[in-house]
């Protein structure tokens, strides 16, 4: 899906993607952050301790830059834990999730946290870890074989959750607004949050006039979707994408049209992403983004060590599933940001919804 994005490909799936959070790849591996895999070997120690425990994260992709900060978490959570740690990279390739996950079951992993790209094709290979004996937590993902799931809370359809607090924000700024959403891939988790944003639009009083899909989860093709769309749409309010790969991209097309970014307070378009990806927190800073939601993959990661823990303790078991807070930073509240280089936590502080 720090939403891939396909967004990745989960997200991201993913990006982000979020998803799955994002970057502007749509397909391929790439170098993650400290703890991540080489593309090409697929797996690689990203933090090693002699507690005999090895963990590890099967990646939607490791180019996504969420992704890559959700493996700085794990590293970190690793450490302070002594165990070993890897991730696992399958390019947005169902396939070749399946065949990671069946890597792991060989290599006699602890556990494991996987974020689904293809809930059909992978849950034989988590059932199948679980018959190993070895504890598989989903990152926003669901189905059999899993023992609890890590959720951004973006993910989480709930009232009073983020997506129906964004919906109540723009409704009291332009009661009635039209709104364009851009969803992405066709990814499971990606079309849920869509779901649930158009519902709490609908919900809150807006007026979702269009629905396209920006499925090469660049901003680039982003960018051309929403040109064409200005075209038939001039007088839209809003526009809402499901990652910041796609959101950056219709700013780009608001800006070359002559049309203005509205900061959720000023004249023009509300443009909205999320992930937190660095180049929209920038870009939400200058003015070229009304917001985006921080999904804080550093403690996504963090989190997924926590479920693993748990999960390993409770061997069987189910474990309650971890929601890992969001945040929408505007232009309101930028000052406040923190970089998630800077994002120093432990097992007790986990960003997590009580």
């Amino acid at each position: 899906m720090n939403r891939l994005t396909a967004a990745g490909a989960a997200l991201l799936a993913v990006a982000t993607l979020a998803a799955c959070g994002s970057s502007d790849n749509s397909s391929g591996s790439g170098a993650s952050a400290a703890g991540s895999t080489d593309a090409s070997s697929g797996s690689s120690d990203g933090a090693s301790g002699s507690s005999g425990i090895r963990v590890a994260y099967v990646s939607p992709t490791g180019a996504q830059i969420g992704q890559q900060q959700i493996n700085m978490g794990l590293t970190r959570a690793a450490k302070e834990a002594n165990w070993s740690s890897s991730v696992i990279d399958s390019a947005l390739s169902p396939d070749r999730q399946v065949s990671n996950v069946d890597t792991l079951i060989n290599e006699k992993v602890s556990a494991f946290a996987s974020w689904t790209l293809d809930p059909g094709a992978t849950t034989g290979a988590y059932t199948r870890a679980q018959s190993a004996g070895i504890p598989v937590i989903g990152v926003n993902s669901t189905g059999d074989g899993l023992a609890g799931t890590v959720w951004w809370q973006v993910d989480v359809c709930k009232p009073g959750y983020p997506f129906d607090q964004q919906a109540q924000y723009i409704a009291r700024a332009r009661p009635g607004a039209s709104v364009i959403v851009m969803g992405g891939p066709p990814v499971p988790s990606i079309q849920a949050y869509v779901r649930c944003f158009t519902t709490a639009a609908t919900r809150a009083g807006l007026r979702v006039i269009n629905e396209t899909d920006n499925t090469r989860d660049d901003s680039a093709s982003a960018a051309q979707l929403a040109s064409d769309l200005l075209t038939k749409n001039p007088d839209v309010d809003v526009f809402w994408a499901y990652n910041d790969a796609t959101a950056l991209g219709i700013s780009s097309a608001i800006l070359n049209n002559g049309k203005s970014v509205s900061d959720g307070t000023s004249d023009g378009i509300m443009d909205f992403g999320v992930n937190g990806d660095p180049d929209a927190i920038q870009a939400v800073r200058e003015g070229r983004l009304t917001g985006t939601w921080d999904t804080d993959s550093v403690g996504t990661g963090w989190a997924m060590a926590l479920g693993m823990r748990e999960a390993m303790a409770r061997r069987g078991q189910r474990i309650p599933d971890l929601v890992v807070r969001s945040t929408l930073w505007t232009r309101a509240n930028i000052g406040q940001y923190v970089d998630p280089d800077r994002r120093d936590y432990t097992f007790d502080t986990i960003p997590l919804v009580r």
